[in-house]
Parts: structure tokens; C-alpha cells; sequence
């Protein structure tokens, strides 16, 4: 397993990357009040399956599904069950491919209906931390530089940054090095390199960003607030800055005011 991805690796994880961000992009359009999770998670898995890809969450570490999809206050790692969306929700929408052996992530969280005010800003600015973040990638900056940025957004925008959890490395497998902290001094962390793959991964609270694991043994829930939002997307490190390798376009799912 290496940090520095070839350009044959590169180039199937931009295939895959495709993949995955037509996949999420077609979950994301169908969250509705109503919607079934399982019945989501199991149209996630057939389109992953349908496009040559495999589901790579599904039995890592034992996880159960194809996909996380986690409601309200649940930061990530929700299992699909038989839970229907109402109107005011928010479901983060969490997916890992595998093809050609390579792996790519990506996540996004999706208002369901109207939602509150306090919910649209919180969307607005996890969304935002993330391609704060993403511009900071380039080589002879350090890791740290993008939790330093995301922790500036959150901390304008008054919003817990969830600091048990972190991005990570990818390409070779679901996890790899190095750690992508959402919350560090920009002097933290090693050198980005080109050829380094990096899920990049804000995760943002109403409350303070404290979390808990439930009773399931895998859903991360915000302690002490009923939002929490997640964007992710998989980017290559290059010469130039950096390429994102999952360009879904959801931005009309997003409130910009």
C-alpha cells in the first residue's frame, strides 16, 4: 500500500470516483418525505453493482450495508433500517466503491422538504468548510492545513467540529494513512505530495461537536445537539493544487442565501 498513487491508479480511481459521484447523485435525488432507508441502501448497492463497482462498506469491519445514511443528530455511520423520512429531516448519505481494486469515498447530507433556518445554515457551512479545505490542497502544504480550515469555518459560522473523527487516506483500500483531522494547525501533519488520494471530510454539529457511539456498536451520534452534517469528497493531490476524483454536482440541494 502506498501514499503515492501511480497513473494507472489514478486513473481508475477517477473511473471509480465517476461512479461514485453518479450513484450519490442519484440517491441524493431521490430523498423525499416517505422514503424508506433500507429501500435507499438497497438502491445504492444495485446502482454501485449495475455501473461494475463494488460496495465497499459492505462487510468492512462486519459493517452491515452498502451504504450509511445517517438522520438528524447522527454524524456517521448510521445503518440503512426501517426508518421513513419526514419532512424537516436531514440524511447524511455516506457511499465507498471498489473498482478495478481501487476505492473511492464520498458523502453528502440532504435536506428532506423545508427544513429549519439553524439546519440550512449548518448545511451551508459544512459545505462550505469542505471546498475551503479542498482549496488548500497542494503540494508542500501539510495535512494539517485542511482541519485548519475547516475549524475556521465551523468557528465562524459558531459550529461544533466532531474532533473524534477524522478524513482519511484511500485509494488502496477503504482506510489508509495518513489521518485528515478537521481540527489542527495548518503546521500539522506531513507534506502533501502529489500522487497522495485524501478523503477529505468535514463533519460539523449544532452543538459542541462532542459525539457518542450508539448501542448499534457503529452510528456516531452528536452528544449534545439534534444536527450534524457531513460532506466528503476523494482528491488526488497533482503538481498543479489538486482534482477531485468524485465531482458530484448537488449544489441545488444546497441554500446559498
Amino acid at each position: 500500500m502506498s501514499l503515492i498513487k501511480s497513473a494507472a491508479d489514478i486513473a481508475s480511481l477517477r473511473k471509480g470516483g465517476s461512479l461514485l459521484a453518479s450513484v450519490l447523485e442519484g440517491a441524493a435525488q431521490q430523498v423525499r418525505p416517505g422514503l424508506v432507508l433500507r429501500d435507499l441502501n438497497a438502491w445504492i448497492e444495485q446502482a454501485v453493482r449495475d455501473g461494475g463497482g463494488q460496495p465497499s462498506f459492505l462487510g468492512y469491519q462486519g459493517y452491515p450495508a452498502a451504504s450509511c445514511l445517517s438522520l438528524n443528530a447522527e454524524v456517521v455511520h448510521g445503518i440503512p433500517d426501517g426508518r421513513v423520512l419526514k419532512s424537516g429531516d436531514i440524511l447524511g448519505i455516506d457511499v465507498g466503491i471498489a473498482l478495478d481494486g481501487r476505492f473511492t469515498d464520498a458523502a453528502v447530507t440532504v435536506p428532506v422538504g423545508e427544513v429549519v433556518p439553524e439546519v440550512e445554515a449548518l448545511l451551508r457551512a459544512t459545505y462550505e468548510a469542505l471546498h475551503a479545505a479542498i482549496a488548500q490542497i497542494r503540494p508542500g502544504r501539510r495535512v494539517g492545513s485542511i482541519g485548519a480550515t475547516v475549524l475556521a469555518c465551523a468557528e465562524l459560522a459558531g459550529l461544533g467540529v466532531v474532533r473524534a473523527l477524522t478524513g482519511h487516506g484511500v485509494g488502496h483500500a477503504v482506510h489508509e494513512p495518513p489521518e485528515v483531522p478537521n481540527a489542527a494547525k495548518a503546521t500539522d501533519g506531513m507534506l502533501l505530495q502529489p500522487g497522495m488520494v485524501l478523503a477529505v471530510e468535514p463533519m460539523l454539529t449544532t452543538g459542541s461537536g462532542a459525539v457518542y457511539t450508539d448501542a448499534d456498536g457503529w452510528t456516531i451520534v452528536a452528544a449534545d445537539a439534534p444536527w450534524a452534517a457531513q460532506y466528503e469528497r476523494t482528491i488526488v493531490v497533482t503538481k498543479q493544487g489538486c482534482e477531485v476524483l468524485t465531482p458530484w454536482s448537488l449544489e441545488r440541494l444546497h441554500p446559498t442565501g
